[in-house]
């Protein structure tokens, strides 16, 4: 659990922790973020990651189920499949092997 909570300190504060204003077109505004992913390396991405998504995601990396992660984070499981769903889109992955299988350096990282 050492790297976790070392990995969680090591991000900084994002825009999206921000409080968010309401502009007209915001909707184009996101559609460009989702577009300019593709450019963006795997470890740029995870910048995209909410906090609680993060703090799935690295649970996830250590090889508890989803059940399991939803238990650990004092979470409904149903809230935890949409923070998995939104760990997805945001990292561009179809599956949890893809997810470790990309992302398993970013223990890596920070040790």
């Amino acid at each position: 659990m050492k790297w976790f909570e070392a990995f969680r300190r090591s991000l900084t504060p994002r825009e999206r922790d921000a409080p968010q204003t309401e502009e007209a077109g915001g909707g184009a505004a996101q559609g460009e973020r989702y577009a300019q992913l593709s450019a963006d390396g795997p470890f740029e991405r995870l910048e995209l990651l909410t906090p609680r998504e993060l703090d799935l995601f690295l649970i996830l990396l250590e090889g508890y189920t989803l059940k399991e992660s939803a238990k650990k984070l004092d979470i409904k499981y149903s809230t935890a499949n949409t923070h998995m769903t939104g760990i997805y889109k945001k990292l561009n992955v179809n599956s949890r092997a893809e997810l470790i299988i990309r992302y398993r350096d970013a223990v890596k990282r920070i040790e």
